[in-house]
């Protein structure tokens, strides 16, 4: 194993086992619970199982009943692409390998199957689903360790690999998100999180000169004057492309954050599963 992939798997461990971060499964699904029909209320059950739509369409109170899951399908795709290859602070490789740890051993804690994909335009490695902390450790290395570079991404591809799916999964997407995006058919049969990794100089790119740039898909270069007005265009742009990949999003109720490069991820993903 690398050094870098043990690392993350030492500060992840410490995160994980110091905390509450990993310690039930409402970190990636509601209360752990399935919708199994709605009765009448009785003295004693819980208000806050109220369903309160029914209750006002009959004028007395109706609660939603549920039963515990058995074990979640934890499945946590690495979006493979050359454009992960990049960092101010540290690579987007390297954030995304720390997501992908902090739900691994987060999901595993909780008893839960775990299996991790990485795909740019086909498989590049599946790992089967498991409950043993100890096969992260080859999932964490592969992730530090692949050279992304001159791949990108297929959400159709995605797609078509996912419809293979026989059970309900709990999905978590780990990628930059630049491509053109649709997961509606992968959201109506799973529950669905973005997880958006970027570094800000992408964002807010603060240049001003002729300089040479490699596409990191296709390792091509070419020369650009990037002045004031040509960054403002870029900004505009990629505000519009984000803009239109969060109503995506929202309209199949996929749930997302975005971490930059500069940040700890554990925070914002805990506030992710637990939204």
């Amino acid at each position: 194993m690398n050094k870098k992939a043990k690392e993350i798997i030492i500060k992840t461990k410490k995160k994980i086992f110091g905390t509450n971060f990993g310690n039930n499964s409402s970190i990636f699904v509601g209360n752990g619970l399935d919708f199994s029909e709605i009765k009448e209320y009785n003295i004693g059950d819980d208000v806050k199982k109220i369903n309160w739509k029914v209750t006002a369409k009959f004028q007395k109170p109706y609660i939603n009943v549920f039963t515990e899951e058995k074990e979640l399908n934890i499945l946590a795709i690495f979006l493979v692409s050359g454009n992960i290859f990049f960092g101010s602070i540290k690579q987007k490789q390297d954030l995304m390998s720390e997501v992908l740890a902090l739900v691994g051993y987060s999901a595993i804690k909780n008893s839960d199957n775990f299996s991790a994909l990485f795909f740019s335009q086909k498989e590049e490695k599946l790992f089967l689903p498991t409950k043993n902390m100890k096969l992260l450790y080859p999932i964490i290395d592969y992730a530090t360790s692949l050279n992304p570079l001159g791949k990108e991404v297929s959400f159709r591809k995605l797609n078509e690999f996912l419809i293979r799916l026989k059970q309900k999964h709990i999905i978590i997407l780990i990628g930059d998100f630049y491509e053109d995006v649709d997961l509606s058919l992968v959201s109506a049969r799973h529950e669905v999180y973005s997880v958006i990794v970027r570094d800000e100089f992408e964002e807010n790119p603060r240049l001003d000169s002729h300089i040479f740039l490699k596409d990191p898909k296709t390792l091509k270069e070419k020369e650009f004057f990037l002045d004031k007005s040509v960054l403002n265009e870029y900004k505009r742009a990629l505000s519009q492309k984000d803009k239109k990949l969060y109503e995506h999003f929202l309209k199949n109720d996929i749930a997302f954050c975005k971490i930059y490069t500069s940040e700890d991820p554990f925070f914002k993903l805990s506030n992710l599963f637990k939204a």
